[in-house]
């Protein structure tokens, strides 16, 4: 019996389900996990906080940085990586990819050890070659006035906190096909829909004709027309929710964690929602009868969601002076082994050398000994033997 795998069945093979989705209180915990873990590091770098007693102790602990000042700080690299690529106009999957390879990479690291402000060159020039964008090592390097070796120095340890997984799971895709879909009914051009109901095209047409105008909270620029609603009028509708969810999608989804929390069609659908919820309902309708026993279930995750991503706002972000406040606090408690990438790196990279020197001499003088060994036991080659003898017989 062959059995057909639904888009759902797929996304749960994928790494990105199985490796970086996350409930709430489990991505708290992995936070929690990894700032504790940085700051027992720093107390063995940094001397004992209790040594000057208990008063002491807690200025000096006041000195490290916080938990929730590391995710702000993470935040506003985020923020950077998605004003860098729009400076070069890469296209929006690779700055999407990017702001994902920061955050996934701050899960399992500190800010205490690999200061964002190195590692977002990095993850933008790793999400540029993997969403296949062109640009060369130096050419990238010279445009953000960075030595090439310091953005390739904390790359392996990228990949290490990455799994060596580099997919990310966006909702791009996903939302132009809802348009594609929107405009099609619009025009008529779409026939009955499968498994829902018996409409025709242009039963379908009339009812996105007929749709309540959006709500005043509505993301959307679109107004509805003084007298009837018009094809044209419906298709500019259709055309400003996109525009909107779009918008939603490059700010309030790259600068939450919602990619940790939803899948990808959970985001385009509430990103809808947020911009036209008349418009999305009706889309839905077209691919889940009223009748469906799970529609409660997913509208209910769509609207968490979008409230999730409602929640946003702009003064979250933090300023470039409380950037530069948070930065000179994070280089007093910086783990000193990791100030200098660049040496770091070097430094590791000619211990791997002599490594390898090593274990190729060791190879050696394995295979010269059991050589050796093989001759004293069953005597030399019979070449070697004439050879010796003089090659008489």
């Amino acid at each position: 019996m062959t059995q057909t795998l639904t888009e759902d069945d797929l996304y749960r093979t994928s790494t990105q389900y199985r490796l970086w989705s996350f409930s709430p209180e489990s991505l708290a915990a992995q936070r929690r996990k990894t700032h504790d873990l940085a700051i027992e590091r720093a107390r063995r770098y940094g001397g004992s906080l209790s040594s000057g007693g208990s008063e002491d102790g807690a200025a000096h602990e006041e000195a490290y940085v916080r938990a929730d000042e590391e995710l702000r700080l993470v935040q506003r690299y985020c923020e950077q990586i998605r004003t860098t690529s729009d400076h070069f106009k890469w296209p929006i999957n690779v700055k999407a990819t990017a702001v994902q390879y920061l955050r996934r990479f701050y899960l399992s690291n500190s800010c205490l050890t690999y200061p964002p402000k190195e590692i977002y060159k990095t993850v933008l020039f790793l999400a540029c070659k993997t969403e296949a964008t062109h640009m060369t090592l130096s050419e990238y390097a010279r445009r953000i006035s960075t030595d090439p070796d310091a953005i390739l120095a904390p790359e392996y340890k990228v990949m290490q906190a990455l799994r060596f997984t580099l997919d990310v799971r966006q909702p791009y895709k996903g939302l132009k096909g809802v348009l594609m879909e929107l405009l099609n009914m619009a025009s008529g051009m779409v026939g009955e829909v499968e498994g829902v109901d018996t409409k025709g095209a242009k039963a379908l047409q009339q009812d996105m004709l007929g749709l309540e105008k959006p709500p005043k909270d509505a993301q959307t620029i679109w107004t509805a027309p003084a007298g009837n609603t018009e094809v044209k009028h419906l298709t500019d509708r259709i055309n400003a929710a996109y525009s909107a969810a779009r918008q939603l999608l490059d700010k309030p989804a790259l600068l939450t964690d919602v990619y940790f929390l939803y899948t990808p069609s959970q985001l385009l659908l509430a990103a809808l929602r947020l911009a036209d919820s008349p418009l999305l309902s009706f889309y839905l309708t077209t691919k889940l009868p009223l009748s469906s026993p799970v529609r409660p279930k997913i509208l209910a995750t769509v609207h968490s969601c979008a409230d999730f991503l409602a929640a946003f706002s702009e003064r979250q972000i933090m300023t470039k002076d409380e950037r530069a406040a948070l930065e000179a606090k994070l280089e007093s408690c910086l783990d000193p082994s990791t100030k200098d990438l660049v040496k770091a790196h070097a430094a590791a990279k000619l211990g791997s050398e002599s490594d390898e020197e090593e274990k190729v001499k060791k190879r050696k003088l394995a295979r010269e000994k059991s050589f050796k060994e093989g001759e004293e036991l069953f005597g030399p080659s019979l070449g070697a033997a004439g050879a010796a003898n003089g090659g008489k017989g």
